[in-house]
């Protein structure tokens, strides 16, 4: 296994951390579960950038400096419906000047979000129901405000992204599985089991510029969760453990290698200064 640094705390209090990004400027955002809030990180910690009230999840950043939410509603609990003071699940857009807005609540408790090559908005939805066994792929236009119910699933789908190939590739957490899908013709075809955890089980992730996927294995029990690194062949590369906490939720990887981390059980926020690889760029920016 790679030797690599420990990470510094650079923010607190901030409750179930999520939804990690940087920004061409060098700003790193991220989302609160239990505060239903964006933040963006400073110098000596954390600033609330909205107040979206619900349970704010994932988190993207468009090309036009918008950030796209994944709006759970605080249905956030694995054992059922949570309702919070929102209740309304849905995917939000944050404006560059502040302001924000729904984009559409078709969506019931949206997980995880990213674009892909086709400048679409694509949405992890599981369902909180107590074994967790299905959900739904989305796909939104955000130009028209449009959105297409791409599949249902038997599996609860959170992290999502576009690997190096841009197969779509969607975490099935309880099954300790990666999953990945060929866009053909506007639909999903060729699911396929890519990674198929031996410990842990798969949250946010990230890809690396050679490909790789680096996943956030948290534990559903009191175990140290950790970030592995897998190849898109199945191959378990590394695994590295960042603390004692069982979630590390979700995480973030910039072209210098600066890994940003959500220690969602902590309630913080970590930084890794030096991962040794360099992250691959999300679309709309790759």
């Amino acid at each position: 296994m790679t030797t690599r640094p420990a990470p510094r705390v650079v923010a607190t209090d901030v409750g179930f951390s999520e939804g990690p990004l940087y920004t061409p400027g060098g700003d790193t955002y991220f989302t609160s579960i239990s505060h239903g809030r964006l933040y963006r990180l400073t110098d000596t910690g954390a600033e609330v950038a909205a107040d979206l009230g619900g349970g704010a999840n994932g988190a993207t950043l468009a090309a036009d400096g918008s950030i796209y939410v994944a709006q759970n509603g605080a249905r956030w609990s694995t054992t059922g419906p949570k309702w919070g003071r929102d209740s309304i699940g849905g995917v939000q857009v944050v404006r560059p000047d502040g302001s924000f807005d729904w984009v559409h609540r078709d969506p019931i408790a949206p997980n995880d979000l990213c674009f892909g090559p086709d400048g679409m908005l694509y949405v992890t939805d599981p369902t909180r129901a107590p074994r967790g066994a299905d959900g739904r792929l989305w796909r939104i236009d955000v130009d028209t405000c449009e959105a297409e119910l791409l599949t249902s699933t038997t599996y609860f789908p959170n992290g999502i992204g576009f690997g190096t190939d841009d197969r779509l590739y969607v975490a099935s957490t309880y099954d300790s599985r990666i999953l990945a899908y060929r866009i053909e013709d506007g639909k999903l075809v060729d699911e396929q089991t890519v990674v198929q955890m031996d410990s842990g089980h798969p949250d946010g992730f990230t890809f690396d510029t050679d490909g790789n996927l680096i996943v956030c294995a948290i534990d559903l029990g009191s175990d140290p969760g950790a970030i592995q690194t897998w190849s898109v062949t199945g191959e378990k590369l590394d695994q590295y453990v960042p603390g004692d906490n069982p979630k590390y939720t979700n995480v973030v990887l910039d072209a210098a290698g600066k890994m940003t981390i959500c220690d969602s059980e902590g309630g913080a926020v970590l930084v890794v200064d030096d991962w040794g690889s360099a992250g691959l760029e999300l679309h709309p920016y790759r």
